[in-house]
């Protein structure tokens, strides 16, 4: 009884933790709401079914290197930043002392949801009607 309850019980810890890992991996406003269809696309690079061109895939490559780019940065400093708040609340701080933070933090979400949709904008302009149905 003691090593199921054992199990259980670390199960439930891991569990945790890996949503907790998994909500805080993304900086966004919007979350669950918009694709993240270069993923897909990077799944689908040589399908013969997409059929990207080489000038297509060029033109994604650099989406995806400038969105990727610009979100590890973003994350350097949301994550950080969220922790200080959260320590800086639980520790019993007046919120008027946070507002600066929390302001920054909204600045830095709203950054990264903007990176977002100007990465969605640009790659639908560069597919095709036909690609985008295989992919959305």
């Amino acid at each position: 009884m003691k090593i199921k309850f054992l199990t259980i019980a670390s199960l439930l810890v891991l569990a945790l933790a890996s949503t907790s890992l998994s909500a805080q991996q993304k900086p966004f406003l919007i979350h669950g709401q918009l694709p993240h269809i270069t993923g897909t696309i990077m799944q689908l690079w040589d399908d013969e079914d997409l059929a990207l061109s080489l000038e297509q895939k060029t033109k994604l490559k650099e989406i995806r290197i400038r969105t990727v780019g610009g979100l590890a940065t973003i994350k350097g400093e949301v994550f950080p930043l969220e922790a200080e708040i959260v320590k800086a609340s639980s520790n019993g701080a007046n919120p008027d002392s946070l507002e600066d933070s929390l302001q920054k933090l909204a600045e830095l979400r709203a950054e990264a949801t903007m990176l977002h949709l100007r990465c969605l904008y640009d790659t639908r302009n560069i597919l095709t009607k036909k690609q985008l149905q295989l992919i959305e």
